[in-house]
């Protein structure tokens, strides 16, 4: 597999990986069944999707901005893991605001990427 391949590959895991954390939480909840479906979400997000997203700036396929966008969604799953412990049940995750806001974040990055 040459190195366009392996980009071309990092950059479908991502957006796959996009499109599976801004589902809605039922859609999550089915999907993820039989795990702490929350923590699932915001791993996958915080240390997959986040090293392919470094390889891809690195390699230009992703802007400044759109990394940023990545970066402040991040943030903001590791702020919610200290502050609030309650927002990671599945209750939280179909009702709470933090998740909501997460998603729209995940929504604006799928549309500066084409999707």
């Amino acid at each position: 597999m040459d190195e366009l391949d392996e980009l071309l590959n990092l950059f479908n895991r991502v957006v796959k990986n996009l499109y599976d954390f801004t589902a809605p939480a039922d859609k999550q909840i089915e999907r993820l069944k039989g795990f702490a479906v929350a923590d699932e979400i915001a791993s996958d997000f915080s240390d997959i999707s986040m090293k392919y997203v470094k390889i891809l700036f690195e390699n230009e396929w992703i802007t400044g901005e759109q990394y940023q966008d990545f970066l402040n969604i991040d943030k903001k799953l590791h702020q919610m893991s200290k502050t609030n412990k309650d927002i990671w049940d599945e209750n939280a995750l179909k009702n709470a605001e933090e998740w909501k806001e997460c998603r729209d974040m995940g929504l604006e990055i799928l549309k500066s990427l084409g999707y």
